[in-house]
């Protein structure tokens, strides 16, 4: 074992000692500042709930017949109450998905709804009179072509029911034919 003279070793320990004063007397690395915490809107402005009444696991079937059953729907919150997801079962075995979210830079709601068929619906819109309304260019029927103005209402019913009814005009607004009529009444626990 080699022996380090005192007087050889006091330099090296100068160095140590200047280098742990040089930390704040720590031999480890400060910790760098975390970011800010990003704000979270959406958990206390009332405008991201606007469409809150639809969140829910719901059983739906088509206005005025109840005892059919259209489908199943689970919709919830995610992102920290950002956005609202709606997954879809039908009664037939068709899925699909929509994400809505209130975009407070532009003031209006969007939804974008894909599916099993290879759908794709993309809306936007506001409350109005309690009730969510959106509306979208969607593709023609089958054997039609072009793009037809649809509008998608989300009425408030109180707290265990909604209608969903979508419709389509093809003069402009002035007359609208219905696509679909549903009640959405929610499943008890």
């Amino acid at each position: 074992m080699r022996h380090v003279s005192p007087l050889k070793a006091a330099p090296r320990l100068a160095v140590l000692v200047a280098t742990i004063a040089s930390c704040g007397g720590s031999l480890y690395a400060q910790a760098p500042t975390p970011p800010p915490v990003p704000p979270t809107p959406c958990l206390t402005d009332p405008k991201y709930k606007e469409l809150d009444f639809w969140v829910g696991t719901w059983d739906v079937h088509p206005n005025g017949a109840p005892q059919y059953q259209a489908g199943t729907n689970v919709v919830t919150k995610l992102h920290k109450d950002c956005v609202i997801l709606e997954s879809w079962t039908g009664a037939r075995g068709m899925t699909g998905s929509s994400f809505n979210i209130y975009d407070a830079s532009r003031g209006h709601w969007y939804q974008t709804w894909v599916d099993s068929t290879g759908g794709l619906h993309e809306y936007s819109g506001g409350l109005e009179n309690g009730n969510m309304v959106y509306f979208g260019e969607l593709a023609a029927p089958p054997g039609q072509t072009g793009r037809v103005r649809t509008r998608l209402t989300f009425f408030n019913q109180g707290p265990d029911r909604v209608r969903q009814l979508s419709e389509r005009t093809s003069d402009g607004g002035k007359t609208w034919a219905v696509n679909y009529d549903f009640i959405y009444v929610r499943r008890k626990p």
